[in-house]
């Protein structure tokens, strides 16, 4: 890097927010580019947590100013890394509002930047005797773009799909002849508890479960809803959008679906699963058709989620419904021998 000899890579607790508001606006705008996402209600999020001085992590000061930054979150004995951004040179001067994907030949300075604040804080979380499991799942970045780094201090990696859909022109009402048993129905504030233990049985011996360790338990998936349906993490939750299957009999959720607006015209869907004991009768494709007819009631034009790529029949059912690989990343994880 050209300025390199100017860089520091120093504590984040040392930093108020308005020092990093115009690289979290730099990074909002490739959110937008990128992913039709409206990343400004996490940056918000973000600079409140810089002002209260107690977020771990590291930013990237060149020559007085602050170029980039990284950060994680502690969970008992489990760090997360929630994001890393540097920004691209030729961005630095550009008003936010017109600020568009980097220029090409940009993006190997942000990059090494990146590069820099991930190796600082893997160093701290690596030797920190407290921490016995570190997970990142980098939406932003292209897979494989920091990927050597996570597998040289030892971490798995598994690559992720980021899926659209059009919700242009006319959608058809989903119609499916549920089981006398079954009961459709929209999300209720009171299903977060059950709907805990229904991911718990989903995730069972399910790919996802190593990415996540917060799928193994029904207090960790509880935890996971709670960042869903009560924070800007993932979007702003959308009950009109979020559906429950419940089996009358057993009085439990057996499926369901939650979405959220991830910007004015783009919804997604934040979970979908089915419990093991009703799959191939087709509840997650009729409670992916009810989404998109809601999503696009509110006035969303597309609709996007997540899948590991390891997931193959969802991934097949995903494609058959109309989802395109718009983006792919990484999610990474290391446990302490």
């Amino acid at each position: 890097m050209a300025s390199g000899l100017s860089l520091e890579i120093l504590d984040l607790r040392h930093f108020a927010a308005p020092m990093l508001r115009p690289v979290l606006e730099a990074e909002s705008a490739i959110w937008r580019e990128r992913l039709n996402w409206d990343y400004l209600a996490s940056a918000k999020l973000l600079l409140q947590y810089l002002d209260s001085r107690s977020l771990p992590g590291y930013v990237a000061v060149d020559s007085g100013r602050v170029t980039g930054y990284v950060f994680c979150v502690y969970e008992d004995s489990k760090a997360v890394i929630g994001d890393v951004f540097a920004m691209p040179e030729g961005m630095a001067e550009a008003a936010p509002q017109s600020l568009k994907a980097e220029q090409p030949g940009h993006r190997g300075a942000s990059r090494e930047v990146e590069d820099s604040l991930l190796q600082r804080l893997l160093e701290l979380l690596l030797h920190s005797p407290g921490v016995d499991r570190i997970e990142s799942q980098l939406l932003l970045h292209p897979d494989g773009e920091h990927s050597e780094i996570f597998l040289r201090a030892g971490f798995d990696v598994y690559r992720r799909l980021y899926l659209r859909r059009s919700l242009d022109g006319g959608l058809t009402e989903a119609s499916f002849d549920l089981a006398p048993e079954l009961e459709l129905r929209p999300w209720h504030d009171q299903d977060l508890n059950a709907a805990g233990k229904l991911i718990a049985e989903a995730y069972r011996d399910h790919p996802d479960s190593l990415i996540n360790d917060q799928y193994r338990t029904v207090h960790g998936s509880q935890r996971f809803l709670q960042n869903i349906v009560r924070f800007p993490g993932c979007g702003v939750f959308s009950p009109q959008a979020s559906n429950m299957i419940i089996d009358r009999n057993r009085r439990e959720p057996v499926a369901m679906l939650l979405g959220s607006r991830v910007s004015a015209h783009c919804g997604h869907i934040t979970q979908v699963c089915v419990h093991p004991d009703y799959r191939r009768l087709g509840l997650a494709r009729l409670l992916l058709r009810i989404a998109a007819v809601q999503f696009q009631r509110q006035g969303m034009t597309e609709l996007t989620l997540t899948v590991t790529e390891a997931n193959s029949k969802a991934v097949d059912l995903y494609r058959s419904e109309g989802y395109e690989v718009a983006h792919s990343f990484d999610a990474t994880v290391w446990v302490r021998p």
